[in-house]
């Protein structure tokens, strides 16, 4: 049965756990505590069945990484955070304490780092990255952070231990280290701007800092590991500096990958000369890897299959199946996520084994583990919320090498109530009603539309009139056909209450649905929306830059003319425009004109709208509905000017500028 394996055994008479270690008894436990009815309204007694369970991981690396360098969680919540990982059967706790806008542990030798480093000043209208600027003064108004001393973290490592959780902590290097170098700017390379976040690899005393550090972070922490992250390191200062370059000469080493691969082996010999094993993201691949080193493997999972393949651990963690700061849902309602789509059911069927992995080496690969970074996740309701049920997807991909999606799915039902019992934030994002497919009927001009919910659980109903949905409105059959103007509002129920968010398509066979577009400039064919019917197509794009729906123009303006097919009777425009200034260069057109024509020649101005700057960095979604005068037109032009360089004050700023627009509708 292994270290974390149990048997157990359950009958009229009696509940018996067996196993080799107290890890197997503690998941044995776990699973008993599962079975417990969770329509009881106290636990003085209830039933439970009868049932012999003989079960044991899959996997000896079960792990989630929370990141509390962004957004500090304090002490008290870091032991909920760990029990939620208990009942999850989470066995490794990866925390990421330190990055670059803020240092989360006490280091003696080096105060510092947690006096100024772990405090940021707070700038209205940008994110936390933005402009990172240490806080002046640790009361001020505008002041954010915090950390942990060590005896928090003392006490933290003891509640996990008696949860059977090991704890590995990461401090960040060579790169991600804005906080760290603002504090002690020593250590970064000649000519590189102040809180550049990358160690000079050059300078000898920059190791003697790192160590320092990494002898404390060892002391205080037993686990076998110490991640040091090793990602996203920007090379250009190390190009220009002429310790970095003795550095090369007298190692003989080719670049600045080859560098790194100095850097990272360095501290790999002085980690394992602690009796400890070094971890690192799998960057630390390029320009050779070190001897002993662990690779955890998240830009996809090549990495990680290369590192097997030559004999290195591995640890799995690719972007596309474990990170929990992805959306879950495709609905305007989500909070901000970060990155592309992991939604549930993805999430479950991850394999932290790929089949590029030979068989004799598989044995390299530890497990699997999800990551929750917090770019934008502040408070404990919303790491809940993108925690769970994700994490109980992940927590079935590593346990069981055996998957059953409909028994899976049907077993959170009852979770559902058992996370309400406990009083988690969980997401019901898999509850969403979405669109599954959507027909125009040109003939008998009607619109036929087919919804799913990625559980595919509980009844649908809808409106289409604009009004709320409820258990006494349409019951949802199979498809929706649509033959006048409507706007369509649907919702999954649940034990007689809304679950998940209302899915809103407004405006659907508007005049221009059965139209035709022309452009005057043409769309980037990287978003292309889905090409000439992209913006009249019934299909609503959502606040992400990735979805396919938007359709792109980049420097130049939005023009298109929409023929209607005959003349007709309008009054009225809308049409959706991105902008997400944090991590896009997609902006919301300056001014937005509509002209109208009868014969396609003679265009006529009837309206246009100047749009306000808004400098606000998270995605949103802005509705330009602009009205005029009802008169009779066939053809509608319309020009979205596009700014085309971002301003100033953007991050990008002087880049080309983008215009993404989508689903247009005449009335």
């Amino acid at each position: 049965m292994g270290k974390e394996g149990y048997k157990l055994n359950i009958n009229s008479n009696e509940v018996n756990i067996t196993a080799a270690s107290e890890n197997g008894l503690f998941y044995g436990i776990q699973t008993l505590l599962q079975m417990i009815p969770t329509n009881q309204s106290d636990y003085k007694t209830f039933e439970i069945p009868s049932v012999e369970i003989i079960d044991k991981p899959a996997f000896s690396w079960r792990g989630i990484m929370l990141d509390v360098s962004r957004h500090y969680q304090p002490k008290e919540y870091i032991k909920q955070f760990i029990d939620i990982l208990a009942f999850h059967k989470i066995n490794t706790f990866h925390w990421h304490l330190t990055d670059g806008i803020g240092w989360r542990i006490e280091i003696d030798q080096y105060p510092l780092l947690t006096e100024k480093g772990a405090f940021r000043k707070v700038k209205e209208n940008k994110n936390p990255w933005q402009e990172f600027e240490l806080a002046a003064s640790k009361t001020s108004p505008d002041t954010y952070g915090g950390f942990y001393t060590k005896d928090d973290i003392k006490e933290i490592i003891e509640y996990a231990s008696s949860r059977y959780i090991t704890i590995i902590p990461e401090i960040e290097m060579p790169g991600h280290s804005e906080a760290a170098t603002f504090c002690y700017p020593q250590y970064i390379c000649k000519g590189a701007k102040p809180g550049s976040g990358i160690y000079c690899a050059g300078n000898d005393e920059t190791f003697i800092f790192l160590q320092n550090i990494l002898d404390e972070v060892i002391e205080l922490f037993p686990s076998q590991y110490i991640h040091i992250g090793g990602d996203e390191v920007g090379k250009e200062q190390w190009a220009n500096c002429p310790k970095c370059g003795e550095r090369k000469k007298k190692e003989k080493l080719a670049d600045e990958h080859e560098l790194q691969s100095y850097f990272i082996k360095r501290m790999e010999k002085y980690i394992s000369s602690k009796g400890k094993k070094l971890i690192g993201w799998d960057e630390i691949l390029e320009g050779g890897l070190a001897e002993n080193a662990t690779v955890m493997s998240w830009t996809g999972q090549e990495g990680g299959i290369k590192a097997a393949n030559s004999g290195h651990d591995v640890i799995m963690s690719p972007i596309d199946y474990c990170y929990l700061d992805h959306y879950q849902g495709y609905n305007n309602n989500e909070p901000q996520g970060w990155g592309g789509y992991n939604g549930l059911k993805r999430v479950y069927t991850f394999n932290p084994i790929p089949e590029a992995v030979m068989p004799e080496n598989r044995k390299y690969i530890l497990g699997g583990q999800a990551n929750l970074w917090t770019e934008n996740i502040s408070k404990t309701e919303h790491l809940e919320y993108m925690l769970m049920p994700r994490l109980a997807a992940l927590s079935e991909a590593v346990w069981n090498n055996e998957k059953d999606w409909n028994r899976f799915k049907n077993n959170l039902d009852v979770q559902f109530d058992r996370y309400n019992k406990m009083g988690y934030n969980y997401s019901n994002s898999s509850n969403t009603p979405m669109i599954k497919s959507c027909n125009i009927d040109s003939i008998n001009q009607s619109l036929s539309i087919e919804l799913y919910t990625e559980l595919d659980l509980y009844p649908i109903y809808y409106t289409l009139d604009g009004s709320e949905p409820t258990m006494s409105s349409n019951l949802y059959d199979g498809s929706i056909n649509i033959t006048n103007t409507s706007d369509l509002k649907a919702a999954a129920f649940r034990k007689n209450k809304q679950v998940g968010y209302i899915l809103e398509l407004p405006n659907l066979l508007n005049k221009a649905t059965l139209g035709t577009v022309s452009y005057i400039t043409s769309f980037n064919e990287k978003y292309s929306g889905g090409g000439a019917t992209a913006l009249i197509d019934n299909k609503f794009a959502i606040k992400r830059g990735d979805d396919k729906n938007w359709q792109g123009f980049e420097k130049e303006n939005a023009e298109f003319i929409i023929d209607l097919g005959q003349e007709q009777e309008i009054h009225e425009f809308n049409a959706n425009f991105f902008q997400h200034i944090g991590s896009t260069s997609v902006m919301l057109p300056s001014k937005v004109s509509i002209y109208t024509s009868l014969n396609g020649n003679e265009y006529t101005l009837v309206k246009d709208d100047c749009i306000a700057y808004n400098p606000f960095p998270d995605a949103f979604i802005e509705n330009i509905n602009l009205t005029f005068d009802k008169h009779k037109a066939r053809f509608v032009k319309v020009i979205a000017v596009n700014t085309q360089t971002l301003p100033s004050d953007h991050p990008r700023k002087g880049a080309n500028a983008w215009v993404f627009i989508d689903e247009v509708s005449i009335n």
